[in-house]
């Protein structure tokens, strides 16, 4: 049964604030035994709507959502009574658009466009760096649909899901300032046919302890999808406490990117265990590849370090040419200096009072994929993997500081590290065939280091 949300008091003005009646539609249809709440041709305003089982939330074509421009209209964080071990915004739901607890058999699809209007948290009520709302916020729900519309602008994690399950994401043409996707402790998820572009990591599995539990990311395939990230395309990490087991990624393309293109980190604790990566294209994007394996644990006192194993990395290409490029900004400071900017040169940042920019003609951070003393990593192979990189080093120390911080990033380990391809260290049973490296400027350094790796295969 279809429940047409003009039939309850919305108006499709683009003025009216219309949380009141689509809720009323909503409870309607979850009272009446599920159904579609639809949302005709027209520009609608909503702050939070609270989904519920088997409603189906349906956009016509011409539809338009427009978040309010009054941060005070959404819903306010709640307050766990739990310990919380994870970054602030994975530890709240419900100030975001649509908010799902506890659901089964929901779905928000059609081809509409959902922009949250670039309304910050101007006097940072909530303690987050200004971030406002996110757009679509679950928890603990099953059988979900995500698809076919197009979202903007964002100021919190756009679409993010915890402890989810049978979670379908495609279609959908994202452009925001924050995360992207982002998985939490869910389990059968498929995303695909995706366009993103982030401010900060475009796809980002998570294993926290939001839902006061450990669990694990497991069973999830992404594939058919066209990523750029001011700074990771596809990462694991930095919420690990769990971890993460049998997921695939492939038929990626990446592009003008300014920190990474594929990472894999345990920091918290978390067993990554069965990751395959194949199939991808970077082009413009600084580290192709980067595998951490860290300390920083975050958690609970006794957790132990944890583990990477079983990755396969196949036939992926990265490319220049590198080059300056339009991106949209990533957090509120870049967003007040208008920072629409990236030029792979030139490191700069706007969070202090003052910009502070410096150039780097050996601006490209080694791919390095590293475990740690006693713990490294097991069984990773890399097969059919072309690296085109700019290079340009001329003098590089060759001694790698044994800790990195706890905080993992791709130049954890120094900015210029002595492999130009990728930089290994603590890695037991390493695999690589048919690995090439070029470099479009003459660089000094050997294609690969193997520092302290057993049963190395080439």
């Amino acid at each position: 049964m279809a429940y047409n949300v003009l039939n309850f008091g919305a108006v499709g003005d683009g003025e009216t604030l219309n949380t009141n009646a689509v809720q009323k539609a909503i409870d309607e249809c979850n009272a009446n035994g599920g159904g579609e709440v639809i949302f005709p041709r027209g520009k609608f305003v909503l702050s939070t709507v609270f989904l519920k089982s088997n409603v189906k939330i349906v956009f016509e074509d011409g539809a338009e959502i427009w978040g309010s421009l009054n941060f005070n209209d959404y819903c306010p964080d709640e307050k766990p009574d739990y310990p919380l071990y994870q970054d602030k915004s994975h530890s709240c739901f419900l100030c975001a658009m649509f908010v799902g607890i506890d659901c089964e058999n929901i779905a928000i699809t059609g081809r509409a466009k959902i922009d949250m209007r670039s309304v910050w948290d101007e006097e940072n009520v909530r303690d987050m760096a200004y971030r406002a709302a996110k757009c679509i916020s679950l928890k603990n729900c099953k059988n979900v649909e995500l698809s076919k519309f197009s979202l903007f602008f964002a100021t919190d994690l756009a679409i993010y899901f915890a402890g989810c399950e049978n979670v379908d994401i495609y279609g959908i043409k994202m452009r925001t300032y924050i995360d992207g996707i982002s998985p939490d402790n869910s389990k059968n998820v498929r995303i695909h046919d995706c366009e993103i572009e982030a401010g900060d990591d475009a796809i980002v599995f998570k294993s926290s302890y939001t839902l006061n539990r450990l669990d694990i990311c497991e069973n999830i395939r992404v594939w058919n999808c066209k990523i750029k990230s001011r700074a990771y395309c596809i990462k694991f990490g930095t919420e690990t406490n769990g971890g993460f087991k049998n997921i695939l990624m492939e038929n990626i393309y990446m592009y003008d990117t300014r920190i990474c293109g594929f990472s894999i980190q345990s920091a918290d604790g978390a067993i990554i265990d069965g990751i395959t990566f194949r199939n991808a294209k970077m082009v413009n994007v600084n580290v192709p590849i980067f595998i951490h394996l860290g300390k920083r644990m975050r958690g609970p006192k006794g957790r132990e370090i944890g583990r990477i194993r079983n990755v396969l990395i196949e036939n992926v290409e990265a490319s220049g040419p590198y080059g300056p490029y339009e991106i949209v900004p990533c957090y509120y400071p870049y967003y007040k200096a208008y920072d629409w900017w990236q030029d792979p040169k030139v490191y700069s940042t706007h969070w202090g009072t003052e910009e502070t920019s410096k150039v780097r003609e050996d601006w490209q951070t080694t791919s390095n994929i590293c475990g740690l003393k006693g713990i490294p990593l097991e069984n990773i192979v890399l097969r059919n993997v072309r690296l085109e990189l700019d290079g340009g080093v001329k003098d590089f120390e060759k001694n790698v500081p044994e800790k990195a911080p706890d905080y993992p990033q791709t130049f954890g380990y120094g900015w210029i590290l002595p492999a130009k391809g990728i930089y290994f260290r603590y890695v037991d049973g390493l695999t690589l065939d048919n690995v090439t490296v070029k470099t479009l400027r003459p660089d000094v350094r050997e294609d690969f280091v193997f520092e302290k790796c057993e049963n190395v295969k080439r």
